[in-house]
């Protein structure tokens, strides 16, 4: 059996049916009819107030069709007739209601899955964007001085003395990265095993990197009342974020761009 001999079986076949029905014309049969098309209207009046997403957007719209047409079959003389023709309409109404809800799903998922696509392939082109952007800038300090490549690493480690730095945005998600020791010795590392000094914090907050007094220059500053500045002198130096009185470090210029990466403690 072909498709389309299927398709015009399952076309004429609300068709056969009303015509059985009407050509029957038998007690029973439109007894049942007509008190499913009460029952139809008894709910289409209860679903049409109801404020839930099914019965307004599916439900409703297919329950007020069929009462519209029971109502304009209402003055058939001939029952057979009448209850053949709402039986035909009724099927065919649900078998169109069926296809146009089919098809708004398929458009849904197709919608979804495309904005999932375009989400994935932007992620991943910003991703890319800023990797390529973060291996210029870091190519480029290596070209022009390896100072500049670990100022940015003493910078990233700079905390409150005694304490350890901890990156992360919340208890969940924090790693230990290093501490900064009574002295203000700044470490690398998340064990006396792997740690390895790379700077430190002087009486005065300045930031200096390095591993000795030998090399060590400074690469930025932490103020009295926690904002962290990078810069070697009060001309080219400029705020790169905040330790909070919680302990808690943030990067950003200002409490409008700021976040959260990260917090020094025990």
């Amino acid at each position: 059996m072909t498709q389309e001999t299927i398709n015009t079986f399952l076309f004429i076949t609300p068709l056969v049916i009303g015509g059985i029905i009407a050509a029957m014309n038998a007690d029973n049969a439109n007894i049942t009819i007509e008190n499913a098309v009460a029952w139809t209207r008894k709910t289409q009046s209860k679903t049409s107030i109801k404020k839930d997403w099914f019965s307004r957007l599916i439900a409703n719209p297919i329950l007020w069709i069929i009462v519209r047409l029971s109502d304009t079959t209402e003055d058939f003389s001939h029952r057979g007739i009448k209850n053949g023709i709402r039986i035909a309409a009724t099927l065919y109404i649900i078998a169109a209601w069926c296809f146009i809800l089919y098809t708004a799903l398929i458009i849904a998922v197709v919608i979804v899955i495309a904005g999932v696509i375009l989400y994935v392939v932007f992620k991943v082109l910003i991703n890319s964007n800023e990797d390529v952007k973060r291996g210029y800038e870091k190519g480029q300090g290596v070209l022009n001085s390896n100072t500049q490549a670990k100022q940015e690493d003493v910078s990233d480690f700079a905390g409150l003395k005694g304490k350890k730095i901890y990156s992360g945005t919340n208890w969940f998600n924090e790693e230990l990265k290093g501490r900064v020791d009574d002295d203000g010795n700044i470490y690398k590392g998340t064990n006396w095993f792997n740690e390895e000094k790379i700077g430190r914090i002087d009486e005065d907050g300045n930031i200096l990197a390095g591993t000795s007094f030998l090399n060590e220059t400074k690469v930025g500053r932490i103020d009295e009342d926690g904002n962290l500045h990078k810069g070697t002198n009060w001309f080219n130096e400029e705020k790169t974020g905040r330790i909070d009185e919680d302990g808690n470090i943030h990067k950003g210029t200002n409490w409008f761009n700021e976040e959260k990466k990260g917090r020094t403690g025990d």
